[in-house]
């Protein structure tokens, strides 16, 4: 039985033609009742089921076209959002930092990010404001949030600035309530602290600002508020922890603020008395 089926699946079109002539051939021997009667039954036991299952194929395949084609769009769509919602946020930051230009009383400059110094400290920025911007040395580096740092390195459309992060940078700030003045200091740069006098009035949740002194913050700019206050090894002075207004891994604006440090103009007086010598 078996070499019947493989010698039909070997010889399928010869195997056709002969089951067609012989049925023809019985058909025309039969009268039109019997002929009729075996029409419907191959309709109903042959064709009709071979006619459905190839319907059902082509609409198997138009499913998994139509599915294919929704997904891609689907897809689309999604890379479509995420970009919105990109612009979205873009924006929310945009309004924030024009509100800031607007009200700040400085000449400022905006500058991206352009690059961040690749390693878990995070010392240093590269942003794309240079010399053809106006950008000086140890101009200080702002966003609408607080200080960032300053700039150490000029070059023609492109400057460095260390962050306040680097444990080599000290600014000198100040206590809002009190009027206290202390050195902003990190040892790690996850963790910022000043140092005061033990009677110094103090307390959680205060505001520090800048200063004014050391001639690169103007004064009044946010730094951060008190978030801990612990006695320092020498009883005499407490050491004040505080936590920064701007968060230094998500900064991707900021701005510089065009005013050169104050000893430049210290410096000119000097040259114009040597001068006079």
């Amino acid at each position: 039985m078996l070499w019947i089926f493989q010698f039909i699946y070997r010889h399928h079109t010869l195997s056709s033609l002969f089951l067609t002539v012989i049925l023809s051939l019985w058909m025309l021997s039969r009268s039109l009742d019997q002929q009729q009667r075996l029409s419907r039954t191959l309709m109903f036991s042959l064709f009709y089921p071979f006619q459905y299952a190839t319907s059902m194929t082509g609409r198997i395949k138009n499913v998994f076209a139509e599915n294919k084609k929704l997904r891609h769009q689907v897809a689309e769509l999604a890379v479509r959002n995420a970009e919105l919602e990109e612009y979205s946020a873009e924006n929310a930051r945009l309004n924030k930092l024009l509100s800031f230009k607007k009200d700040s009383p400085y000449s400022l400059k905006a500058a991206h990010v352009v690059i961040r110094e690749p390693s878990y400290q995070m010392r240093s920025i590269v942003i794309d404001a240079g010399k053809e911007d106006g950008v000086l040395q140890f101009m200080p580096v702002v966003t609408q949030d607080g200080i960032v740092g300053k700039v150490t390195q000029v070059l023609r459309n492109l400057s460095l600035v260390q962050l306040i992060k680097d444990p080599s940078c000290r600014t000198s700030v100040m206590i809002k309530p009190s009027r206290a003045v202390g050195i902003l200091e990190t040892d790690e740069g996850d963790r910022y602290y000043i140092r005061l006098r033990s009677h110094e009035d103090v307390a959680e949740n205060d505001t520090i600002i800048t200063s004014g002194l050391g001639g690169i913050f103007p004064p009044g700019l946010n730094a951060g508020k008190v978030d801990l206050i612990a006695k320092d090894k020498n009883p005499l002075f407490k050491r004040v922890y505080i936590k920064p207004f701007v968060n230094f891994d998500r900064i991707e604006e900021v701005f510089v603020i065009l005013l050169p440090p104050q000893w430049s103009a210290f410096q000119s007086e000097k040259d114009s008395l040597i001068t006079e010598e």
